[in-house]
């Protein structure tokens, strides 16, 4: 007689359909899936057709937080970027049917207004035999890591910055206010010394000596206020500032030297016609670079000053060209810049307006670089971060 128990049928036909692979194949799909939703990445895999076939909960929420639209299986993939993205997007993929993996960094801005920074990467997936099976698309959120690079580079830039102007301020005191204060003192000693048997003419003309190397030193200490005040933090109330308004209020100063030399500003601002600033900066800008233009004219053909804009990414980038003399770049590009820096003395000016572009420039947050050639006319390129 046995004494082990007889199984049911059902109990046998569960044991004979039970397969250990496929609950393994569970579990290892379980303990993926909770990798894949818990990963710092988001992640959509599509194929070759370009549908949709996984994504992670990550990549559904910045989907619907920055395209306001859902991720579903099935779906296409460009469903989801704009047609002029999706232009981009596809010579991204021929790159990558080609076998390259491309990585980037990208901007995107929230409905706060606030700008986060992403890594994004593609990546091709193949089979066993090496074709091409589909695309794997990352983003992975970098705002912090970004916000961290960007200031300590700001912090690198001011100290940067700084040097040179400490470079700049002993240069101003070692000639620009030395030497007037050793003219004075000189000329004062000869009043002291001399002065009781001077005829009157002499000693007139040792006081308006003493009057003009104080008028240089009252000169230069305005001087360097200006620069110090316009280093200072930008406390003005920042606005929306029109580029065709602002070129209105130039010709308006300048309108008597534009009469005078039949001078021509041409415009053009279709695609981008404003920026957030300051206006009172963003005047001076303006201002200078157009007086300087004037100034540095041909004497033979009337000015013609080319100002234009347009947008790239979250750029903001101003063009200022002119016709005029042009400046040799291979002698003077580190100095085109600095102080009291003048290239061409047949005009008159202390090399102030362009150092003072510059300085307004950067205390906007924005770049300026220049093309020119002797005799060619000069192009000056503004870039300011003006995220959408």
């Amino acid at each position: 007689m046995s004494f082990r128990k007889k199984r049911s049928l059902s109990q046998v036909t569960n044991i004979k359909n039970h397969n250990p692979n496929d609950e393994a194949l569970k579990k290892s799909e379980a303990n993926l899936r909770t990798i894949f939703d818990n990963t710092d990445s988001a992640y959509i895999l599509f194929d070759t057709n370009l549908q949709i076939l996984s994504f992670n909960l990550l990549a559904q929420k910045f989907s619907e937080g920055y395209n306001k639209k859902t991720l579903r299986i099935g779906r296409y993939i460009n469903e989801y970027f704009s047609a002029e993205r999706w232009l981009v997007i596809l010579e991204v993929l021929e790159k990558l049917a080609a076998g390259e993996t491309i990585s980037y960094e990208l901007s995107v801005i929230d409905d706060s207004g606030t700008t986060n920074w992403h890594h994004v990467r593609w990546l091709n997936v193949k089979n066993n035999d090496n074709k091409n099976w589909g695309y794997i698309l990352t983003n992975k959120d970098i705002t912090e890591i970004k916000t961290a690079t960007l200031e300590r580079e700001r912090i690198t830039n001011d100290l940067t910055q700084h040097n040179r102007d400490l470079e700049q301020f002993t240069y101003i005191i070692s000639h620009n206010l030395r030497a007037p204060v050793a003219n004075i003192l000189g000329l004062t000693n000869i009043l002291k010394d001399h002065g009781q048997g001077m005829d009157e003419e002499t000693q007139q003309e040792v006081i308006d000596r003493i009057f003009t190397s104080t008028k240089n030193i009252d000169t230069t200490i305005k001087d360097l206020n200006q620069i110090l005040q316009t280093r200072k933090p930008v406390g003005s109330k920042k606005e929306r500032v029109d580029f065709e308004a602002m070129v209105d209020a130039v010709k308006t100063s300048l309108r008597n030297i534009i009469a005078l030399e039949k001078v021509k500003i041409n415009c053009d601002f279709t695609p981008v016609d404003s920026m957030f600033t300051t206006r009172s900066y963003l005047y001076s800008i303006f201002y200078n670079l157009t007086s300087n233009s004037i100034k540095y004219r041909k004497a033979d053909i009337p000015p013609i000053i080319n100002i234009t804009s347009q947008k790239i990414d979250d750029i903001i980038e101003l063009r200022f060209k002119d016709n005029g003399k042009g400046i040799d770049l291979d002698k003077n590009a580190e100095d085109v810049f600095g102080l009291y820096k003048r290239f061409d003395t047949s005009v008159e000016g202390k090399g102030m307006g362009l150092f003072m572009v510059k300085t307004q420039v950067a205390a906007l947050g924005g770049s300026i670089h220049l093309e020119s050639k002797l005799g060619e006319g000069t192009e000056f390129i503004l870039q300011f971060n003006q995220p959408a």
